[in-house]
């Protein structure tokens, strides 16, 4: 899975109509948020993972939103806003409103839009890959090997995703 699939993923289904009949913003900005704003999740969700506590619990977001169908959920995508960028959301959310020529409003509302279906996504992706997570994540950030046998192909699929936006 590459960043454009879970994109497409995210996309595919009638969510952008949806956050923009809900929200009135054009679909167009939408897209754009969340072309943006991906990147920046996937960041975010490494970098909490790289800790074991951290990797575990992404873990269990993953495997709790893996059942969940795509549409809105604003209530959960709140709290998985401050779970994945913490003190950082305030600065994500205005540097994606300038990036994107859209409100911070806008972004926020978008953000909560997508967080529970890009956890729902890549949850779907975790639950058919099969690694162990602390092997992976040893292995990405520099060798070191966790214990967390919870733990699978999340950091695999998250560092997959870093490195191809890294290279870009």
């Amino acid at each position: 899975m590459d960043l454009s699939s879970i994109i497409s993923s995210i996309t595919g289904n009638n969510l952008i109509g949806e956050i923009s009949k809900k929200f009135n913003i054009d679909s167009s900005k939408i897209m754009n948020v969340i072309k943006a704003a991906i990147p920046k999740f996937i960041a975010a969700m490494q970098k909490n993972a790289s800790t074991s506590a951290g990797a575990s619990a992404l873990v269990q977001a993953l495997s709790s939103h893996a059942g969940q169908s795509l549409g809105l959920n604003l209530e959960d995508g709140k709290k998985i806003l401050s779970k994945i960028f913490g003190g950082n959301l305030g600065s994500v959310i205005s540097g994606l409103s300038s990036q994107t020529s859209t409100t911070n409003d806008q972004v926020s509302n978008i953000l909560a839009s997508i967080a529970p279906n890009l956890l729902a996504v890549l949850g779907k992706n975790h639950a058919s890959a099969g690694s162990n997570i602390g092997n992976v994540l040893g292995s990405l950030l520099g060798g070191s090997s966790s214990s967390s046998s919870s733990a699978s192909g999340a950091g695999k699929l998250l560092g997959g995703l870093l490195g191809k936006l890294i290279k870009k």
